[in-house]
């Protein structure tokens, strides 16, 4: 029954190494999500700043074409003032009118001027990362693959495991499986130079290396608690 635990254990030892290559991703794919990450962030980023500016430079030309058709109305109106007095009212408001159009021309400039420069960036950050997404899909489909192949692997692994598992009493395989979890995944050692644990390596008493060598019954390491078989276990 040991020797068929022992099975068990390189079966699951396989598993072990199947599961961290399946964690060990290539590192140019996670360059790619890293930078793919980064570049989307920038975009995020630049898309507000450009909503923003846009937002500004729409409300100052409503507010400049407002301007424009006040001025224009109180210069007409001032060409049909009944007097003197009423012509000067209106030309006053036209006045006032021009002047704080100018003004609002000469702030609004300099925001269309940081919008085309962030019209840019945008348009800088959308073309870098229209460049790199053919190259991190293909990337990621071979991740996909190499995770499948991992996978099935992994699957007829698991599958000979369980057929295994059957033949082994159900007390010492609960035996196995919680050695297994405390010790990291080696459950199932041999004798070390013929008087040592073939896990932690202490020597163990005379009585216990006999009854290993008798193989009767299941040995465990008093020190490490691990199952003890005569011959190295894998």
């Amino acid at each position: 029954m040991l020797d068929t635990l022992s099975e068990v254990q390189a079966l699951d030892l396989q598993r072990d190494v199947l599961a961290v290559e399946r964690g060990e991703v290539a590192p140019e794919l996670l360059a790619g999500r890293e930078r793919q990450t980064a570049l989307l962030r920038d975009l995020g980023r630049v898309r507000q700043e450009h909503e923003a500016l846009r937002r500004r430079v729409a409300s100052n030309e409503l507010d400049l074409k407002t301007l424009q058709e006040r001025r224009k109305d109180a210069s007409e109106s001032a060409l049909r003032a009944d007097s003197s007095k009423e012509m000067a009212q209106y030309q006053n408001q036209e006045l006032q009118f021009a002047t704080r159009a100018q003004e609002l021309e000469e702030d609004t400039l300099p925001l269309m001027e940081e919008l085309e420069r962030v019209a840019g960036a945008l348009a800088e950050v959308e073309a870098q990362l229209a460049t790199m997404t053919p190259e991190l899909e293909g990337l990621e489909a071979a991740e996909r693959e190499r995770v499948a192949a991992l996978d099935l692997r992994d699957a007829d692994l698991a599958d000979r495991r369980a057929r295994l598992c059957t033949e082994i009493d159900e007390g010492l395989l609960r035996q196995y499986e919680q050695v297994r979890r405390a010790r990291r995944g080696l459950a199932l050692v041999g004798l070390h130079g013929g008087k040592r644990c073939g896990g932690c390596h202490v020597q163990l008493p005379i009585h216990v290396v006999q009854k290993v060598r008798k193989g009767v019954g299941v040995t465990r390491c008093p020190s490490c608690g691990r199952l003890l078989v005569d011959t190295p276990a894998t």
